[in-house]
């Protein structure tokens, strides 16, 4: 399978640099780039992989006269003894914090997103022994499982963004240009911090005879990982919004888990699609250790030691748990990165660009050294790699034995939770598994029933958010409905032979006219507690004839709740806000009118005091099946279509709570800027002496 000479090729370099760029930084940038530059970070990544490419023509120069020595030595060359031994002292340095931050950043994402009942130790010490069964590979042997296993992952990446567009919101993508510089200017290093890990394709100066194949490869690789960062950036933008975005941890997987599969019990897509990550980071660590090995061994002077593999791995271990344990060290660790780390790697380059071209005579020794000790090196690796093999499969014997996670007899799987107040939630149902033999196993969960006093106690509400966002116990797909009793809903038991909360999930998915992705769930209540830019429409239930049915529809207006409104205010913003496959309007008595296959635009016009929202409506239209014959003519029954929405529109602002069915107040940064910027400070007052008007256009397919 490999031809053991210890060489890889420009493809494998450009998959293993794509590896090494994409797992740390589509983890960070996202959320970094939210809290620095908001809307404007698109522009900042562009900026930062253009520094990238930048920084890489340096990195050509300093490769234009590497031999095959490696990196240790080519510094030995040109820095002599001491110069070389200060460089490889500020790779190292570099090198192992970055393997114990990635190791460590590898174990939280895991312990967080598959394993919460597991120890970080455990988890940790299982990474950095499959690290160094890596490690005995050799660096051939690694490329060439990168090689193959790339479009196993970019695939399903790929796909997984594809699949999120139909559920992006343009109108969190804007207003753009409102950053300062000086923020941009932060967000577009930090991209740069990240995509300066193209520095390593100076370690594989040794591995690749042509050296325009390295910088191939690595020009491939940026471009790759900068189209990934863009996509990946607008589709969490656009799902989330920016200022939910700058709060969550971990946004591109978060973003996995948001994705529902209608009536299956696979409902945690996160853990699937998780091997993206796991590569990506294992592929990093890897480099970074396996490197840090060779500066190690040009320090201490020697050509071959297989113990400095081991001693980086117990310092990556150490550091990790150090960063696990102080939240301090990883801030400091950021720091490093800021003002000493990120600029060393770049002053170095420089310097060896500089002295380019001098004597080659040390490069041809060390080859010949490095061709006679190939043999005896392949044996020491294959008497790693057995023992590696051997600890491997013992300790995954031990971690599968059951001992420390509960198996799926022992584990509850409720669909359905009713929420009263927050201390009876989080004593009987996020701790019940301290007081019982079974674990209780959220991952399913299908509904989350709230009480309506519950859901105007904004404090408890805000209480119970934090809490289930700390705990992330609960998916963020999970549906959330309002009853006067939540525990007579939970209580109705089964319907039609199924439980509560897969009846209300299939009447969401698969029966209401409403499209399931405009129902509220755990994770859109999240968004908006942070982004306060939307009006949500909560189903409000009752008990009818042992059913839950929606009777009305609960506002949670910017992240505060309103109060009830009715279910015709409800359904006409659904409808204007293009959720719903098809509207009936119930003109009189029983005559009935259905639009559908509509497409809605919305202008704006007036001023911030006589505020005028334009809703134009393209759509088909016919009489609703078991309707009264016709009555009116083709224009008459669009004029009265007409006047139906304008009179709910008109009836929805003047109640209580004020409800704006076209939803306008989160497209005012697009399209509104100086109302952006004053109602930003006063969103509560954007209701006040705001006119919708309706204006119609349908096409009639059977009058």
């Amino acid at each position: 399978m490999f031809s053991g000479n210890d060489k890889i090729s420009q493809r494998q370099v450009f998959r293993l640099l794509t590896f090494d760029l994409l797992g740390l930084s589509t983890l960070l940038v996202p959320t970094v780039l939210a809290k620095t530059a908001g809307r404007d970070g698109i522009f900042c990544i562009v900026i930062g992989v253009f520094a990238g490419f930048l920084f890489l023509k340096l990195l050509k120069l300093a490769l234009a006269d590497m031999g095959q020595e490696n990196f240790s030595e080519y510094l030995t060359r040109h820095f002599g003894i001491f110069g070389g031994r200060v460089a490889q002292a500020c790779y190292l340095i570099y090198l192992l914090l970055l393997a114990g931050y990635t190791a460590y950043l590898f174990a939280a994402v895991v312990l967080k997103a598959l394993l919460r009942e597991a120890s970080f130790t455990v988890i940790l010490l299982t990474i950095l022994l499959l690290a160094g069964y890596g490690l005995v590979s050799g660096i051939e042997g690694r490329a060439r499982v990168y090689e193959l296993s790339f479009w196993f992952l970019m695939i399903p990446l790929f796909l997984m963004l594809f699949s999120a567009f139909d559920e992006i919101d343009v109108d969190y993508w804007t207003p753009v240009f409102s950053a300062g510089g000086g923020n941009v200017l932060a967000g577009s290093y930090y991209v740069f911090i990240c995509i300066s890990l193209v520095f390593l394709v100076l370690f594989l100066g040794a591995y690749v005879e042509k050296k325009e194949k390295i910088i191939r490869g690595g020009r491939l690789a940026l471009l790759v990982v900068g189209i990934v960062h863009v996509v990946l950036y607008l589709v969490l933008l656009g799902i989330f919004g920016g200022n939910a975005l700058a709060a969550m941890e971990f946004p591109a997987v978060t973003l996995m888990s948001t994705v529902r599969i209608s009536g299956g019990f696979l409902k945690r897509t996160d853990a699937f699609m998780f091997g993206i990550w796991f590569f990506t980071l294992y592929a990093l660590l890897n480099s970074a250790v396996f490197y840090g090995g060779v500066m190690f061994r040009g320090l201490i002077g020697k050509k071959k030691c297989p113990w400095t593999d081991i001693a980086c791995l117990v310092l990556v271990l150490l550091l990790a748990l150090l960063f696990y344990q102080s939240k301090e060290t990883v801030d400091y660790y950021e720091m490093f990165l800021w003002y000493v780390g990120t600029p060393v790697i770049i002053l170095i380059p420089v310097m060896l660009a500089i002295s380019a071209g001098k004597s080659q005579k040390k490069v041809r020794k060390n080859r010949e050294v490095s061709e006679n000790n190939q043999n005896q090196a392949s044996k020491i690796k294959r008497k790693w790699k057995n023992a590696g093999g051997m600890a491997l499969a013992f300790f995954f014997a031990v971690l599968l034995s059951g001992c420390g996670t509960p198996e799926l007899e022992d584990r509850n799987f409720p669909i359905e939770v009713a929420v009263t107040d927050v201390l009876h939630f989080n004593e009987e149902w996020l701790e019940i598994s301290e007081g019982g033999n079974r674990v209780v196993d959220y991952s399913h969960l299908k509904v989350l029933i709230l009480n309506e006093d519950f859901v105007e106690n904004e404090k408890s509400m805000t209480e119970l958010l934090e809490l289930l966002e700390k705990q992330n116990e609960v998916p963020r797909n999970t549906y959330v409905v309002v009853a006067e009793d939540a525990e007579k809903i939970m209580g109705i038991g089964e319907v039609e032979g199924q439980s509560v909360g897969t009846y209300i999930e299939e009447l969401f998915e698969n029966v209401s006219e409403i499209d399931k992705e405009a129902y509220p769930t755990i994770g859109s209540l999240y968004q908006e507690q942070e982004n306060r830019m939307e009006t949500l429409f909560i189903p409000y239930l009752v008990k009818e004839d042992g059913k839950p049915v929606v009777e009305s529809y609960y506002v949670w207006k910017r992240g505060e709740p309103a109060g009830r409104t009715d279910t015709q205010t409800a359904l006409l913003s659904f409808f204007t806000g293009n959720d719903m496959k098809k509207y009936t309007l119930s003109l009189e008595q029983e005559y009935e009118v259905e639009l559908f296959d509509s497409h809605n635009e919305i202008r704006f016009s007036g001023t911030p005091e006589h505020k005028t929202i334009e809703v134009n409506v393209r759509c088909k239209g016919r009489m609703a099946a078991g309707a009264p014959g016709k009555f009116y003519s083709e224009k008459e029954m669009q004029r009265m279509s007409q006047e139906y929405m304008n009179r709910v529109a008109a009836e929805s602002l003047g109640a209580q709570p004020a409800v704006d069915v076209a939803n306008s107040y989160k497209k005012i940064g697009g399209y509104q800027r100086d109302w952006y910027s004053i109602f930003a400070e006063r969103p509560e007052g954007y209701e006040e002496n705001l006119n919708i008007v309706y204006r119609l256009e349908i096409v009639w397919v059977n009058l």
